[in-house]
């Protein structure tokens, strides 16, 4: 009698060992998502820690905003430039980690803000975003609202 495996057998284990690397591939899948939303997540209460320190330290929000009679929520996202423009231009003070935030320039793609800057992007053309964790190859801004009856600020996704 002949010692070794039949092919039956082989097949068997490639099958378990297949549907084992499903299985682990998906769950690492998933875990990817979950982390990348995490972050998106947290970029928010970051970017709303700095626009909050900007207010204290500068007296004024980074854009100028003037109350109108009905209108009390003000609104950012795809000019969202305009609202970090400014605390990026002013090198002496440090309120956003470039290094750690998204932009999407024209000729580069994604990269990062430090990285755009050391291109001499603009700080006004510099969006910050994120892509899309659903969809690759769309990169989404960050909403930012500036509440004026409660001079307070919020950044959603």
């Amino acid at each position: 009698m002949k010692k070794g495996f039949t092919l039956v057998e082989l097949m068997l284990v490639l099958v378990v060992m297949a549907l084992i690397a499903t299985l682990a591939t998906g769950a690492a899948m998933k875990s990817i998502k979950q982390a990348k939303e995490q972050r998106i997540n947290a970029t928010c209460v970051a970017l709303k820690m700095a626009l909050t320190n900007y207010r204290t330290e500068e007296q004024r929000w980074p854009v100028a905003l003037e109350p109108g009679q009905d209108q009390t929520i003000v609104s950012f996202r795809d000019n969202n430039a305009k609202v970090f423009g400014p605390m990026l231009e002013d090198n002496k003070k440090v309120y956003l980690d470039t290094s750690a935030l998204l932009t999407q320039v024209p000729g580069f793609g994604t990269i990062s803000l430090r990285e755009a800057l050391e291109r001499k992007v603009a700080p006004d053309l510099c969006k910050i975003g994120y892509p899309d964790p659903n969809k690759s190859g769309i990169f989404i801004c960050y909403k930012v609202t500036f509440n004026l009856a409660t001079d307070t600020v919020n950044v959603d996704r």
